[in-house]
């Protein structure tokens, strides 16, 4: 929690259409690639040691298209950190981490903090091959999912449906 400012209500909206009203907007932040990401936080449940259940919040990072303004809430105080960089990066770079206990084949963005040490260099070609392989998914904590899971989708729509 870089910030003393209380979080903003927001309403976020899940992959299926759902929409969870009142989410907490801690922060926004802008990526290297000039991509927005906010950072809010979803109050759930948990299993409380000893049984029954207590509060418990998820946090996470979703873009400006996961989530929708309240009408009357002022999010002019949540904390914006913009880009500080001066110049973009000059090429996409990417890690592969493989399968370890159990989790999936990830693939990250160099410099990537969750990257572990075993991650090896891919270029952005490789990075997709990868990435449509079944197992294997883009880390969210960097902006490697951002960055390459569109690339991913784009014309999967357009496609003629089997037997077409």
């Amino acid at each position: 929690m870089s910030d003393a400012s209380p979080p903003a209500p927001i309403t976020l909206v899940l992959p299926d259409g759902q929409a969870i009203e009142r989410v907490r907007l801690y922060e926004r932040e802008q990526l290297d690639t000039g991509l927005w990401m906010y950072r809010i936080g979803v109050p759930l449940w948990q299993t409380a040691a000893g049984g029954g259940v207590e509060p418990a919040e998820y946090s996470t990072w979703v873009t400006a298209a996961q989530l929708r303004p309240l009408p009357g809430v002022d999010l002019g105080h949540v904390p914006a950190h913009p880009r500080t960089r001066t110049s973009t990066p000059t090429r996409w770079a990417w890690l592969l981490d493989g399968r370890t206990h159990g989790r999936p084949a990830t693939v990250h963005a160099e410099g990537c903090s969750s990257a572990t040490d075993r991650a090896h260099p891919l270029g952005t070609m490789q990075a997709l091959d990868v990435l449509a392989r079944p197992g294997t998914i883009a880390c969210t904590v960097c902006d490697a999912a951002e960055a390459l899971l569109p690339i991913l989708a784009h014309g999967q729509n357009d496609m003629p449906a089997p037997g077409d």
